[in-house]
């Protein structure tokens, strides 16, 4: 059974004749696109071909053989044709943005799925400078824990520094779980102020920066608070 993470992954994924999945793992995901006719046919990578048991035992045992290529291989390095969709998830955002600036050349206009644990404004700004523009940011609550994850296609685009640390298309997201991300943001930020305005001489500028963001997600919620005055206030059950 797959977890909320990879089931909101399943649902952002697009139809699409021939899909890779970048640092695979166990294929779980890969394994429910292609068994729900989402994607055709994919190309599921990993670092070595240790890295790549998983992922084999997975495919075999759900009778995929044929509709899947195991390549080993770091990033996008190991994929040779055009792709409709490649996704890169599970990692820290530093390595999303790396694999994404080193290997451009290989998307050839794919459409993307980014999902990372850290450094979101890395990943958005990996995305920018290759030449994509996010559509969607999506957030979901998984066992406790928070995720997020972007839509990406080609198309230039700039995003400012307030978006890049925030996010360039969170607002318009249908998300169940938005405004709790949103506060939830809002309460690591928080914590985060009260540590620097506490140290014995305050990073000024990173200072600013976070009264900055606290002060975008304390108004987003707010005026979703008054959109719909029906519903519970976030910033009340803080």
């Amino acid at each position: 059974m797959l977890d909320e993470r990879l089931r909101t992954a399943v649902r952002l994924y697009d139809r699409c004749a021939l899909a890779a999945d970048i640092g695979t793992d166990h294929a779980f995901l890969p394994s429910a696109l292609l068994r729900e006719g989402i994607c055709d046919r994919m190309i599921l990578t990993d670092l070595s071909e240790s890295a790549l048991a998983n992922a084999r035992k997975e495919i075999q045992r759900r009778g995929l053989t044929d509709r899947v290529e195991l390549r080993c291989g770091d990033g996008l390095a190991p994929l040779r044709e055009k792709c409709d969709m490649i996704s890169i998830l599970g990692m820290g955002g530093r390595t999303v943005a790396d694999i994404l600036l080193e290997g451009r050349d290989r998307l050839r206009g794919a459409s993307l799925l980014l999902s990372s644990h850290t450094d979101l404004d890395r990943v958005r700004r990996a995305v920018m400078e290759i030449g994509y523009r996010l559509t969607a940011e999506t957030p979901c609550l998984d066992a406790g824990r928070y995720y997020l994850l972007m839509k990406a296609v080609p198309g230039a685009e700039t995003l400012s520094a307030l978006q890049l640390r925030t996010g360039a298309r969170l607002e318009s997201s249908d998300s169940p779980v938005l405004l709790p991300w949103m506060a939830h943001r809002l309460e690591v930020l928080e914590a985060k102020r009260r540590g620097l305005e506490r140290a014995e001489t305050p990073d000024e500028a990173e200072l600013a920066r976070v009264r900055e963001d606290a002060a975008y997600y304390t108004d987003f919620l707010k005026n979703a608070a008054l959109r719909a005055p029906g519903t519970a206030d976030p910033l009340k059950e803080r």
